[in-house]
């Protein structure tokens, strides 16, 4: 559990401490400085945590972590996985109370040779409260990196991010979905990168909105020079729930290598479709219940990546809530008993 007040930890894997406390060889296995972003910078700068976590050569392991807090909470969280190793890594983040608290995850994920990692990440803080996140993953050569974001919680929500397949045969499948409603708004600005051949990089992005809530998509994916045999994918669709909900679909995609090489972007958004749902009620099917058909439907690409089943049950859970009733930040009804191991 990582909050303002401290963390707490069970995992051998994990080592906590305060950004004061770096050594020197830790520094240098940092992708970020600050200088290549101002989110970064502040996050750098700022942190109140920084936690390895560290997952040896062949190890197979599964860690989730809670984050709640009562104040603004900037940290780090950086992460390595030895070659041939396996990570399943699931955050959640909620409000301890009614805030007006930031928090401010920067991440860093090194997947090393034929190394695997899914990273799986829901927040659902409260109104009021604002979510500002970096993220930045390098690929070694064979390696593989799923990485999931559902956006529900929190009044504003800014997060960046920069994927690289780095290196020959290594696999990139990046999935995001908002659920917006009343005034909520999203920023998501995502970059997946084939550096090297025979690369895959895939970036799915998602909305659902309601109310007069606003979301920005915008992925840009880029084709290195000589990245032969790779393939790259941009993709963002919406659906509006309400006509002044707003989605702005900005994929981008720059190609320096075209022999051999995949390459296609595509967007879309628009209201629920009126003769599938016409079609459903002519079947017995209430409008309302039509409605949670179609938005779950729309949901389960975007959540289908997730194979933590804590992680998928949570995220299916407050997605069809928010779809019903629009409230975002309280806990729906399932069992979260013995998920979360803190030392006593």
């Amino acid at each position: 559990m990582i909050s303002d007040s401290g963390i707490r930890n069970s995992s051998v894997l994990a080592t906590a401490f305060s950004p004061g406390d770096f050594t020197a060889a830790q520094l240098d296995r940092k992708m970020t400085n600050g200088s290549e972003d101002k989110i970064s910078a502040y996050i750098n700068s700022g942190s109140r945590h920084v936690v390895l976590i560290d997952v040896k050569e062949g190890a197979d392991a599964k860690i989730n972590i809670l984050v709640m807090n009562t104040a603004h909470l900037p940290f780090q969280m950086l992460v390595k996985c030895a070659p041939r190793s396996r990570l399943n890594l699931f955050e959640y983040y909620c409000s301890a109370a009614d805030d007006d608290y930031f928090v401010a995850p920067l991440h860093e994920l090194s997947i090393s040779e034929n190394a695997s990692m899914e990273f799986s990440m829901i927040n659902n803080k409260r109104n009021g409260s604002t979510m500002i996140g970096f993220s930045k993953a390098r690929l070694s050569e064979g390696a593989s990196l799923k990485a999931n974001y559902v956006y529900n919680g929190s009044s504003v929500t800014k997060m960046k991010g920069f994927f690289d397949a780095a290196e020959e045969n290594s696999h990139i499948e990046v999935r995001e979905i908002a659920v917006g409603s009343e005034k909520q708004k999203f920023d998501l600005n995502n970059f997946v990168t084939n550096s090297k051949p025979n690369t895959y990089a895939k970036l799915e992005s998602g909305a659902v909105l309601d109310g007069s809530s606003l979301c920005m998509l915008k992925g840009y994916a880029k084709v290195e020079k000589f990245a032969k045999g790779s393939t790259s994918r941009v993709e963002e669709h919406g659906i509006l729930l309400s006509e002044h909900a707003h989605i702005d679909a900005l994929p981008d995609m720059a190609i320096d290598y075209s022999d051999g090489v995949s390459a296609t972007h595509a967007a879309a958004t628009a209201p629920i479709d009126k003769d599938a749902l016409f079609y459903m009620m002519s079947r017995g099917i209430g409008r309302p219940e039509g409605k949670k058909l179609f938005v779950g439907a729309f949901m389960s690409k975007y959540l289908s990546g997730i194979s933590n089943p804590t992680a998928r049950e949570l995220a299916t859970s407050l997605l069809l809530l928010k779809a019903e009733s629009g409230t975002f930040g309280a806990l729906p009804e399932i069992s979260m008993r013995n998920v979360w191991a803190a030392a006593k």
